[in-house]
Formats: structure tokens, C-alpha cells, sequence
């Protein structure tokens, strides 16, 4: 595959400070609609992809003409959700993704399959110039990942992360808390889901495929196997997810990696194992990573069967924590507060408000605000507000904790080349073998 060089961290972290903020400013391939519409095709109909349907059908410039899975059930359950409302809608179903892209009345993409499945329909959207919204993570391993950033590069097209939480107000708000020193110096930041999220996997037999579920195409690039249910939870298997890492770490460490205005670490070390859940699946139930970066540690902790954590009386089932040397904040998708040193009693509070709640409304999900503005910037030609090489590093990070568990070791890595160095078993997981027909596109 022909590659174009990656950018180097210095290049990148000196270009984020103008890349961070939300609004979408600069003008991009110039690639116009035939129309004032936004017509996307939905790759992907399980629950995800749905929750984002429900999303993008409530814009009143957007239509759905048609949607792909290869669960059929789950395609008309989508189905049936674009015929309800104000707007009925009556898409296209089909099995194979392509079929989409092939479509003139399709100017972007909805990928929202299994992790594992993310990367090739990115490539080819790219390469069909269509503009594409992808689900976390980026993709399912660092060479896929680099592929599909130059693939992106080399179209012009619009593409964005399912990295909702950047447009949540209050994150922006803590982050401009951050960057005014008021914590002073961040030399720790930590991050943590301590959630029972319900893995589902079991221990079930084979089995024969449900009718409606074409299971080849579903294990796609990932070695052939025997149907198995507990398959489907895929986020919870290496071959098709990478865990709790990317599945819901990689928020965290997005956000965190935005308000640091880092890019890459220089070593990873994980640790963890199954210690409570019985099932089939590969993944670990607890997990503590740590990732050095120049003048910071960030680390992430979680544990799957138990719900406590909290600060100062408050539940913080997940979250991020930035330890600096005059105050330390804590942030989650419901709000921020901050805390001196040495005596968190004492809160460092706005005379308005103590608690410094986003909409308040603890907990809520707001998603509507980030599909909105992947919308604006295709119809106005403008750059999204996350670059792709941003949510690619995100990603990296999450896959190279994943490989510091499996190998057990800690890991230095060269994030200018995307190379683990000086160690000759680990290096071959930063990309994975496909099966025979399902190999990245080139060109």
C-alpha cells in the first residue's frame, strides 16, 4: 500500500492549539452538494447505530435513503424507526455496504458496525467521495488507523469520530479552567469507569447462525470461527473490539489528550486479567494503564463488577481527575469541580455555582450537538472541529494499552514513526492478519 508519511508529534501538538476549538472555520476540499440536503447512508444498524439514526432523522436537512447491516433483523428494526415521526422516511435495505457507496443520491456515511469492521467501509468511503461520520474507536488496530487517515487525506472529504463529549459545553469550559493555570502544574491526570455495564457474553455452545444473520461477512476480516451468540457482544473480544479500552476509555482519553495538547506517549505499560467475570470472551473485567507523556502520567483504572467510587460524597462512577500542583478538578458528563490542594474540603467555587453542571441535568447524554455539526461542515465545506489525526491518537493510545496487557510488558513507543521499539513480539500487534478477501483497499 502506497503511504504518505505520517505527521510528527511536534508538528502535530504545535498545530493543536489552533485545530481545539469547536467551531468549524476552515475551508476544506470545496466538494459542494447537489442540493442544501445531507443524504447519508447508515453502515451498521445494531443498538449504536440506531441511538445515532434517531439522531441524524430528526435533522430536518437530512434523508436516509438507505441503510446496510448484515443482521437483517437489525436493519428493519432501523427500518422501522425511519418510518415513525414527523417525517417518515422508507430507505433502502442491503446486506452489502458497497452498495451504498455506489449510490449517487449518498453524499456521507454512517459507520457504526463492529469495531473490527470500521476501517475497511472508512477506506472505500473515502475513496468513493463520501464524507463519513465513524463511530469510537477509530479503528481496530494503529496500521488501520494510519490507512484511513490518509485515505481521508488524500479524498478531501469530511470525517469525524463518534466523540460526542467535545461538544458538550462544560468540557470546554473546564478545559478553558485548565489552560488559565488555575490548577497549576498537571503532572498527573487520571481517568477511570468504574461501571457494571453488563458484558453478556456468557458461556454458551455453538451453534447454527440465527436466520437473517450472514456470519461470514460478519466475522469479515477476523479469523473463521463457528458462530457462537456470545460472539455477538463483540465489543468484549480482541477480534472484533479491544475491551473496555476502546469501547469507553477512549473518551477519557480524548478529552484528556485535548486539554493536555499532547499527541503521542513515549511508553505504556497495563496490567489486569479476568478476576471476576466468567465468560468466553478475551478481554479483562479490571484493567490499570498508565501512559507517559513528556511532563505527565495519565492513567486509567477499570473494574467491571462494581459500581463505588466516590469523591468527596459525590458518585463519580466514571470520569477524569487533573492533579495539578495548586488545585486538582474532576470532570464527567455531568459537570466540573475543583478542589485545592491540601484540603479538599475547601472547594475553589464560582459564587454562582458551586458545582459547575453542563445542562443540568446530571448524567445526560447529549449527542444531537456533535451529529449537528458534522452536518454544517459538510453542507458550509468546513474542517470538522476534531482533526482525524487527533482522534487516530486517541485511538493509538488505546491500542497500545491493549498490547501492553496481551504481552505483559511495558512498551516504548515512537509515536513520529508509530513503531514500539525494541520489542519484536509486540511491534506485529500494531496491525493484525485479515482474512483473504477482506484486506484493506489500496490506492
Amino acid at each position: 500500500m502506497r503511504r504518505t508519511a505520517p505527521i510528527s508529534r511536534r508538528t502535530f501538538v504545535q498545530a493543536m492549539p489552533a485545530a481545539a476549538a469547536l467551531a468549524p472555520a476552515i475551508l476544506t476540499s470545496g466538494k459542494s452538494l447537489p442540493s442544501n440536503r445531507v443524504r447519508i447512508g447508515l453502515i451498521g444498524c445494531g443498538g449504536r447505530g440506531r441511538e445515532l439514526l434517531n439522531v441524524f432523522r430528526q435533522f430536518p436537512d437530512v434523508d436516509v435513503p438507505v441503510i446496510s447491516d448484515v443482521f437483517e433483523s437489525r436493519m428493519e428494526q432501523a427500518a422501522k424507526l425511519l418510518a415513525e415521526g414527523d417525517r417518515p422516511q422508507k430507505p433502502d435495505l442491503v446486506v452489502e455496504h458497497e452498495r451504498i457507496l455506489d449510490r449517487r443520491d449518498v453524499d456521507a456515511v454512517l459507520i457504526a458496525t463492529t469495531q473490527h469492521w470500521h476501517g475497511i467501509p472508512f477506506i472505500q468511503a473515502a475513496q468513493a467521495g463520501k464524507h463519513i461520520y465513524v463511530e469510537k474507536p477509530f479503528s481496530h488496530t494503529v496500521v488501520e488507523g494510519r490507512a484511513m487517515v490518509e485515505a481521508a487525506r488524500r479524498s478531501g472529504v469530511t470525517a469525524m469520530m463518534g466523540v460526542q463529549q467535545r461538544g458538550y459545553p462544560h468540557y470546554r469550559q473546564a478545559l478553558d479552567v485548565l489552560r488559565s493555570e488555575r490548577l497549576g502544574k498537571i503532572a498527573l491526570v487520571e481517568c477511570w469507569n468504574y461501571e457494571k455495564l453488563g458484558r453478556r457474553v456468557g458461556k454458551s455452545p455453538d451453534a447454527d447462525p440465527p436466520v437473517g444473520l450472514h456470519w461470514d461477512r460478519w466475522l469479515g476480516p477476523a479469523p473463521l470461527v463457528p458462530f457462537n451468540p456470545a460472539r455477538l457482544n463483540n465489543s468484549w473480544w480482541f477480534d472484533y473490539g479491544g475491551g473496555m479500552m476502546t469501547n469507553w476509555a477512549i473518551h477519557h482519553i480524548d478529552i484528556i489528550l485535548w486539554a493536555m495538547q499532547v499527541a503521542t506517549p513515549t511508553a505504556v505499560s497495563c496490567s489486569g486479567g479476568k478476576f471476576v467475570v466468567d465468560d468466553l470472551a478475551d478481554t479483562p473485567d479490571t484493567i490499570e494503564a498508565s501512559w507517559e507523556f513528556p511532563g505527565f502520567v495519565m492513567q486509567y483504572c477499570y473494574r467491571g463488577f462494581n459500581n463505588f467510587r466516590t469523591i468527596q460524597n459525590r458518585p463519580y462512577n466514571h470520569g477524569i481527575c487533573f492533579h495539578g500542583d495548586r488545585a486538582t478538578m474532576v470532570l464527567d458528563r455531568s459537570g466540573y469541580e475543583i478542589w485545592e490542594d491540601r484540603d479538599p474540603a475547601k472547594s475553589v467555587e464560582r459564587e454562582d455555582n458551586p458545582r459547575h453542571w453542563g445542562d443540568g441535568k446530571p448524567g445526560n447524554e447529549v449527542d444531537g450537538p456533535w451529529q449537528r455539526l458534522f452536518v454544517d461542515c459538510i453542507k458550509e465545506g468546513k474542517r470538522p472541529p476534531v482533526e482525524l489525526e487527533q482522534s487516530h491518537q486517541a485511538t493509538v493510545c488505546c491500542h497500545l494499552a491493549n498490547i501492553a496487557y496481551r504481552t505483559g510488558r511495558k512498551l516504548r513507543w515512537d509515536g513520529d514513526r508509530e513503531t514500539i521499539i525494541g520489542d519484536g513480539e509486540a511491534a506485529p500487534l500494531l496491525n493484525r492478519r485479515r482474512r483473504k478477501g477482506y484486506e484493506l483497499p489500496t490506492g
